[in-house]
């Protein structure tokens, strides 16, 4: 199971729990559609270095959507 701390130490970036936890969900979500359509890679989707990739990508998409709606003066 990926921690916070952990994720945090392997990309250098500082993120509360909360945006972690939802970061996490949204990876999890993407992991299970990507196994779902396409297998397990033999193992390889099921990793825990897969799952930080994805997690990285998450947290890229979710920041680019929290600045789109301060730039655009959403809440």
């Amino acid at each position: 199971m990926i921690t916070c701390n952990q994720f945090c130490n392997t990309f250098a970036v500082s993120i509360d729990s909360a945006v972690f936890e939802e970061v996490k969900r949204r990876a999890e979500r993407k992991r299970n559609y990507i196994i779902s359509r396409f297998g397990d890679g033999n193992g390889a989707r099921l990793t825990e270095k897969y799952m930080l990739e994805l997690m990285r990508d998450e947290l890229c998409s979710f920041t680019l959507e929290q600045s789109t709606r301060l730039a655009v003066g959403g809440v």
